[in-house]
């Protein structure tokens, strides 16, 4: 089931190393994570110390709708944390088994190895030790090419022409203009997402015009989808508490952070990378470019509204304080049905147009 392949990196790839111990924030901390069916049974079964075997016991649960892919959940400590962590923040299964008998999503977290429709592999911005990686100078992200070996199966590629198939061709042409436009640091950083706007909606045959003195106040569009979000996310409802104390100043961050652009460049450009940007929905047959450029601005007034008030809160907000709030709200982006809730919220509320995506841009 393992392959090998050549793949296109973020050049920080190949020094990316898990913190383990030493992270503020671990990735088994207040997240669900599930295991199949193969993975469980396994686990169950395991040769390991009196120990290990007594919190292993415990430390999964069947899932409610089970499937081979999606058959047991970890069952976590009072404190939201893995019952197999030890006290030092590490995790007792790996230490005395080793990686291999770990869960595909344990083992591989935060990386993202995909081989259709080209071979490409990043991290997530969910993780600190990414963000760290990519914050610690101000040189553009560079991809490089290097042999990586997984233990998963290899995505199934469409026939040529049928229902899901990507052109390759067409995929690195959209993506190199994309990276260009975001990289152009002539322009302050929102005015590069609403010139990749401008790109996405050429694409789609469509003008992108964001004259419209009637578009809803940006605000007031973010503050409700935080609460929508906020119903299935423990994550955003607790970051949005932060923001009845906070009325949001458009030069707060910046004066936080004198190299933000730089560092919203390099945050966003991983992004669309790690999201298989610009097919990054899962029906790309009924695809629309216009809904890639939706749940881009959507995510980055997300990030502004609760990281402006997450950091208002903080004594001295530091770097750290930024990148862990960062990878907070990148869990929720990354690793949910984020794009499609988004677009279809704004829809809904009639500020899908050009003028009310421009607004959450600029707010």
């Amino acid at each position: 089931m393992s392959y090998t392949e050549n793949f296109i990196l973020p050049e920080y790839y190949l020094i990316f190393a898990c913190k383990c111990g030493a992270c503020r924030n671990t990735c088994c901390g207040g997240w669900g994570i599930s295991l199949t069916m193969n993975e469980y049974f396994r686990l169950l079964g395991l040769e390991c110390s009196a120990e290990l075997r007594s919190k292993l016991d415990t430390a999964f649960h069947l899932a409610d709708e089970r499937s081979p892919e999606h058959y047991a959940l970890v069952t976590p400590r009072f404190d939201g944390h893995c019952k197999i962590q030890a006290e030092d923040g590490r995790c007792m299964l790996h230490r005395e088994c080793g990686e291999e008998v770990l869960s595909a999503v344990c083992r591989y977290y935060p990386r993202a190895p995909r081989t259709y429709p080209i071979a490409e592999c990043c991290t997530s911005a969910s993780c600190e030790e990414t963000l760290e990686l990519l914050f610690a100078d101000d040189e553009p992200i560079k991809f490089v090419n290097a042999e990586l070996t997984f233990d998963l199966e290899r995505q199934p590629e469409p026939e040529i022409g049928g229902e899901g198939y990507i052109d390759p061709e067409k995929y690195n042409e959209i993506r190199k203009t994309a990276f260009g436009i975001l990289g152009d640091r002539a322009l302050p950083f929102g005015q590069r997402l609403k010139q990749l706007g401008h790109e996405l909606y050429r694409l789609d045959r469509l003008d992108y015009s964001d004259a419209d003195a009637s578009a809803p106040s940006p605000i007031t569009l973010t503050d409700r989808l935080c609460d929508l979000l906020g119903r299935t996310s423990e994550t955003i409802a607790e970051l949005k508490s932060n923001c009845a104390q906070f009325e949001y100043n458009h030069n707060y961050l910046p004066e936080l952070y004198p190299k933000l652009d730089i560092y919203l460049e390099k945050l966003f450009c991983n992004h669309i990378f790690y999201k298989r940007f610009p097919y990054s929905f899962e029906n790309v047959t009924d695809h629309h470019f216009r809904d890639e450029f939706t749940s881009i601005a959507a995510a980055y007034a997300l990030w502004k509204y609760l990281c402006g008030a997450y950091l208002h809160c903080r004594a001295n907000p530091t770097l750290s304080d930024l990148i862990d709030v960062t990878a907070l709200i990148f869990r929720v982006i990354e690793h949910s049905r984020f794009d499609e809730c988004a677009v279809r919220f704004l829809h809904g509320s009639g500020a899908d147009t050009p003028a009310s995506l421009s607004g959450l841009i600029d707010f």
